[in-house]
């Protein structure tokens, strides 16, 4: 799992929910509208150690409520362990996924580790109509 970016605070990454937003790097599509292109085209180094990430959440535990995990991908790469000691420090939990590893995103479900879902379903434009039917 590699923490590429980290965002402090924000109100509009996860719906009545002051959050962090965390980005990890990766993904198993390339689409050309991808808005975070520098997580899935290059790969690079981390940026952020997890312990970084969990120490920030112990000191704004009472102001955030929730944290925010996106990417690229986060499906391919988040461990479950991460996710189980954020939820120990009692934030809320949302994942940001194209839905394409239904059986990772089916075990965070079944261990409590997402309390909730943003699927980004992809599709050509002159699919969109079956897709979301």
């Amino acid at each position: 799992m590699k923490i590429k970016g980290f965002e402090t605070f924000s109100l509009v990454n996860y719906p009545g929910e002051a959050c962090c937003v965390i980005f990890l790097q990766g993904c198993n599509f390339k689409c050309g509208f991808c808005y975070n292109p520098q997580l899935v085209l290059r790969e690079e180094p981390q940026t952020y150690e997890q312990k970084e990430i969990l120490d920030f959440l112990k000191k704004r535990k009472g102001k955030l409520t929730g944290i925010c995990i996106t990417g690229g991908e986060p499906l391919l790469t988040i461990e479950e362990d991460f996710l189980a000691k954020i939820k120990r420090l009692g934030y809320k939990i949302k994942i940001d996924t194209n839905g394409s590893n239904p059986e990772k995103l089916k075990s965070l479900i079944d261990n409590n580790l997402v309390d909730y879902i943003a699927m980004d379903i992809k599709g050509s434009p002159e699919d969109y109509e079956k897709i979301v039917k």
